[in-house]
């Protein structure tokens, strides 16, 4: 099992990271100056220099998950083997694979003509031991029976019921019957098949629950306890379907070095989910709130310490940053980046402290060349980088 972090996002959007540099831009200082804003706005040089084209992002907290990762092929939770009780012959099917059943419900059933005659013949010699026991009984209460021989009719008759019992009970074990409420996944008998009470004749199982079992590393296992939420995913089908940790085991696997947890989910909740099933699992051991992350790709990490671009007034700011956990191409930020801050996400190789920059993105709005009708329409977060909304007292939103 890998580890993962997962962000799920509360306030942004998905930013688009593609840049367009037009052709001729800032070939001259005129032009360098008029689509900057000479020096005024989101984009301008300040000086008239020319500026570098950038998108960017405004960081905003976001609710992180600290997630565990793995993969297992699901079960149903309760799945038995249907034996015959007795030997025989098979005489009828009643269900065939696929079939939802309840627990008692009979599968097949036996070639009982023989039991059936043996169980009235049981019956009869029953009735007739439990008619001379209540005649003895009348009898000795007349004193013309002895003690011994009321004790023996009364013996003949628990047994001839007994007798009786064993012989219903054989009609009975002749149908073949679900041991619990479920489906029929197997059927392995047909008609006529000689069977014993070794023979497979049916599964049966519960799929009202389906589980997996999962191998977590021993160093990750502490973080694991039963009830954690658990997200399963089958890729390529769109299909995810929460669930939660059922138990962990208390052991570790000197084998493999990891400890089984067991998550279990409910099919219910979401259609295509199926016994043996191949799936991803994600146990969320732990949300963080309030937390910053970027795209990894803003993070630069080629020099000492880790470190980004932010736009302030128009130009670049370098900030070092405390990187914390990471999912896929995002990363936490854990000191360096504030709320508000706009952070470079491309372009940011070519930056160097103090230099100009030209805003062509922010959070997927596209900022360059707006037309003063486009810019009045446009989102207040993304008529001016919030560094300047904050020097211009929220002004720069509006023209």
């Amino acid at each position: 099992m890998t580890i993962l972090y997962g962000f799920r996002s509360l306030c942004l959007g998905v930013l688009s990271c593609a840049v367009l540099v037009a052709s001729g831009c800032g070939d001259s200082r005129a032009d360098s100056g008029g689509e900057a804003g000479g020096g005024r706005g989101p984009g301008g040089g300040g000086d008239g220099a020319r500026s570098i084209p950038v998108a960017a992002r405004v960081a905003l907290p976001a609710e992180l998950e600290v997630v565990l990762r793995g993969s297992a092929n699901l079960r149903a939770r309760e799945q038995l083997e249907v034996l015959p009780k007795q030997n025989g012959v098979v005489s009828r099917i009643l269900v065939e694979e696929g079939a939802a059943v309840r627990a008692g419900q009979p599968l097949a059933t036996l070639d009982n003509e023989e039991w059936r005659l043996q169980a009235q013949q049981a019956d009869a010699r029953a009735r007739a031991a439990r008619d001379a026991s209540e005649r003895g009984v009348a009898l000795h209460a007349q004193g013309l029976l002895a003690d011994q021989e009321l004790e023996r009719l009364r013996s003949e008759a628990a047994v001839a019921a007994a007798d009786r019992e064993l012989a219903q009970l054989r009609v009975r074990n002749a149908v073949i019957a679900a041991p619990i409420s479920g489906v029929v996944t197997h059927r392995w008998v047909e008609r006529g098949q000689l069977v014993n009470t070794a023979t497979r004749a049916f599964a049966v199982a519960d799929i009202s629950r389906l589980e997996a079992d999962v191998g977590v590393p021993e160093r990750d296992a502490p973080r694991v306890q039963a009830g954690q939420q658990v997200r399963v995913r089958v890729e390529g089908a769109g299909i995810v379907v929460p669930g939660r940790v059922a138990r962990v085991r208390p052991v570790v696997d000197p084998a493999s070095g990891t400890v089984q947890v067991t998550v279990e989910v409910n099919p219910q909740q979401a259609g295509g989910l199926r016994a043996g099933q191949f799936v991803n699992i994600d146990i969320v051991t732990e949300t963080l709130e309030e937390r910053i992350a970027l795209p990894r790709t803003a993070v630069l990490v080629d020099g000492a310490a880790p470190r980004v671009f932010l736009v302030e007034g128009g130009r670049a700011v370098e900030r070092e940053v405390a990187l914390g956990t990471s999912q896929g191409d995002q990363v936490e930020i854990q000191t360096g980046v504030t709320a508000g801050d706009t952070v470079v996400v491309v372009g940011q190789d070519n930056l160097r402290p103090g230099l100009p920059v030209r805003l062509m993105e922010v959070d997927g709005v596209a900022m360059d060349r707006q037309s003063p009708a486009s810019a009045a329409a446009a989102p207040e977060g993304a008529a001016a980088a919030p560094g300047e909304r904050r020097r211009q007292g929220g002004g720069g939103a509006r023209q």
